[in-house]
């Protein structure tokens, strides 16, 4: 993918809604919002996603696949996929990916994926990829029962820059 133009918030309600606004504007695929805080982040289901300040990187990524409306239905588990993909090779974090969404590193979620998309007639105008991935939260932070972090899984963590490149570089093919 060539280069991405990068939208950073230090506080945005929702990336994803950022994201919309921006390709209802024309935004290119691969443009990618990128927010240290939501406060009024979703998940599934309608779910409240929130995160502590920079516990999380969270972002959303423009694509406009050439893809039918049907095709749709199998995206979140291919970003998925190449998430969990990416950690692996870059992290050697042992992924396994849960339909539809969710990113597993030994039974507990360590990221989730929403994607929406706008059908215009049977053209998809374009796809929105909202990725949350617990990367920085201590143990102290998260229901550990259920929930993991990269920082919990390694004892470190790369930056969030370092991840966001990688994360893009790896869902290239959403967007080409």
């Amino acid at each position: 993918m060539s280069r991405a133009l990068i939208e950073h918030h230090a506080a945005l309600p929702s990336t994803m809604d950022r994201a919309r606004e921006l390709a209802e504007q024309s935004a290119p695929a691969g443009m990618v919002v990128v927010a240290d805080f939501q406060s009024a982040g979703r998940g599934t289901r309608g779910r409240i996603w929130q995160a502590p300040p920079g516990s999380c990187l969270m972002f959303t990524l423009i694509a406009r696949p050439n893809l039918e409306p049907p095709e749709l239905a199998d995206l979140p588990v291919a970003v998925g996929a190449s998430i969990a993909h990416y950690l692996q090779v870059a992290l050697n974090l042992d992924c396994a990916v849960k339909a539809p969404n969710d990113i597993m590193v030994g039974g507990r979620k360590l990221c989730g994926v929403l994607c929406t998309s706008k059908i215009v007639g049977e053209r998809v105008e374009y796809v929105l990829c909202g990725i949350g991935l617990n990367s920085q939260m201590t143990a102290e932070q998260l229901p550990l029962e259920t929930a993991t972090s990269i920082r919990v899984e390694l004892g470190w963590c790369p930056t969030h820059a370092e991840l966001l490149a990688g994360l893009i570089a790896e869902l290239g093919w959403l967007v080409e």
